[in-house]
């Protein structure tokens, strides 16, 4: 027992290196998928949140809202897969950024909709959302549109009484 030390029994935290490694610290690499289902139930994201590089939604006789107009959007191509089963997959996306879509439907539809004043042209090609799925009997909607403006505003923008 001479060779006994208490510190090579001490409690280590697992992001610690190993004893006796001399490289780098490993440190676990970030979330890069994530994903929700909804079945029977509805499920809403909005505000503030990250969408990683792959995100899978699933609704069987459900509802997915995700609204992508505060969440963070890396640079590059995130990929969101979508499958509806007698439900409803709803997306809503700001216009600058460009969408990709790729999806089917068997007695179903599978949109996509700009609105207000949101158009294809004002997308940069740095941050990409490639749709892909499939609405079997269900929907998915892809919307593409700016912040929320208020009623009053967004009516007398549309008569030409716009506030200076």
């Amino acid at each position: 027992m001479s060779d006994f030390k208490a510190e090579d029994h001490r409690l280590t935290s697992p992001l610690d290196p190993p004893r006796g490694y001399e490289g780098e610290q490993l440190v676990p690499a970030q979330r890069s998928s994530a994903g929700v289902v909804s079945f029977l139930s509805s499920h809403e994201r909005d505000g503030h949140w990250e969408v990683p590089r792959r995100f899978r939604a699933l609704a069987v006789m459900g509802n997915v809202e995700l609204d992508l107009r505060a969440a963070e959007i890396g640079y590059g191509v995130s990929v969101i897969e979508v499958v509806a089963v007698l439900g409803n997959i709803e997306l809503t996306i700001p216009p600058e950024i460009a969408i990709e879509c790729d999806g089917d439907s068997l007695l179903g539809t599978f949109t996509v909709k700009y609105e207000g004043r949101a158009s294809p042209s004002q997308a940069s090609r740095d941050r990409v959302i490639r749709v892909t799925g499939t609405a079997y009997v269900g929907a998915v909607t892809v919307k593409v549109k700016g912040p929320d403006e208020p009623l009053l505003k967004r009516i007398g923008r549309t008569l030409g009484m716009e506030q200076r």
